[in-house]
C-alpha cells in the first residue's frame, strides 16, 4: 500500500526486485496550509528542536521550501521517526533517531499527538484514494488467500485499508480475512503499532525503515522458511 504520488515508482522498485506485484494507491497526499510551514520557521527561530514523524512530512517540506529547506532547518536540533531519517539523510540532512517530541512536530493532519497548536505543523493531509478497480482487486486477493504479503507502509495506509476491507466485507469477516489469508509486514514500528491497535500484529515488522528495507526483508524472510 503507498500514496498514489509513490505508487507508480513502488511497484516499478518491487518488480525489480523480483516480485509479483499487485499495487493500489492507500491514500492521496494533499498540502497543508502555508501557515503550518511558517510553524518550521518560527520554531527553528526559536531553538526548539524539530521532529518529523513520516517521510511524507520531509517531502512535503522539500517540495515547498525547495533548496532552503536544509538551511530553514539549520540552528535547530532534528530529529525524526522512522523511514523520515532516511529520508532526511538522502537529502544530506541528519537527524537523530531519537525522536525529541519536546518541541515541533511535523506531520499529518489528524494524525498527530495532541499539543499546542503552534508546536503541530500539519504540512499534509492524508486522505482515501478511494476504492478503484486496483484496489478492489486487492481486497478480492486477500478474501481469496491469493496475496502472500501486504506491505503497510504508513499508519494510515493500514487505517485506510482495514477501513475499506471492514466496509466491503464486514468487521468479523474481513478481520478473518486478514488474520488468516496474509502476512502483513510494516516498514516501521509506527505502523506496527497501528496494526497491533487494530487487532492484527504484523508478521514482520521491518528493521531498515524504507520501502526497500521492507521488500528485502520480506525477501529474506520467504527464504529462511
Amino acid at each position: 500500500m503507498r500514496t498514489t504520488r509513490r505508487i507508480v515508482d513502488s511497484a516499478k522498485e518491487a518488480e525489480s526486485m523480483g516480485f509479483e506485484v499487485m499495487a493500489a494507491p492507500s491514500e492521496t497526499i494533499v498540502k497543508g496550509d502555508d501557515k503550518e510551514y511558517a510553524k518550521i520557521v518560527a520554531a527553528v527561530s526559536a531553538g526548539k528542536p524539530v521532529c518529523f514523524l513520516t517521510s511524507t512530512a520531509v517531502e512535503m517540506c522539500l517540495d515547498h521550501f525547495k533548496k532552503e529547506f536544509a538551511s530553514t532547518l539549520s540552528g535547530s536540533p532534528v530529529s525524526a521517526c522512522g523511514s523520515a531519517v532516511e529520508c532526511l539523510r538522502r537529502q544530506g540532512m541528519k537527524a537523530s533517531p531519537e525522536a525529541d517530541k519536546s518541541g515541533l512536530l511535523v506531520g499529518a493532519a489528524g494524525e498527530m499527538p495532541e499539543g499546542p497548536e503552534e508546536l503541530r505543523a500539519a504540512v499534509y493531509k492524508a486522505t482515501e484514494a478511494g476504492i478503484g478497480s486496483p484496489l478492489l482487486h486487492m481486497m478480492i486477493a486477500v478474501k481469496r488467500g491469493e496475496l502472500d504479503w501486504l506491505a503497510m507502509t504508513s499508519p494510515s495506509a493500514a487505517r485506510f485499508f482495514f477501513g475499506f476491507m471492514d466496509r466491503k466485507y464486514g468487521e468479523v469477516d474481513s478481520r478473518s480475512y486478514l488474520d488468516d489469508n496474509v502476512k502483513i509486514a510494516a516498514m516501521d514500528k509506527s505502523t506496527a503499532d497501528v496494526l497491533e491497535e487494530l487487532g492484527r500484529k504484523p508478521d514482520l515488522v521491518s528493521e531498515e525503515p524504507t520501502f526497500k528495507g521492507l521488500l528485502q526483508a520480506i525477501k529474506n524472510l520467504d527464504r529462511s522458511s
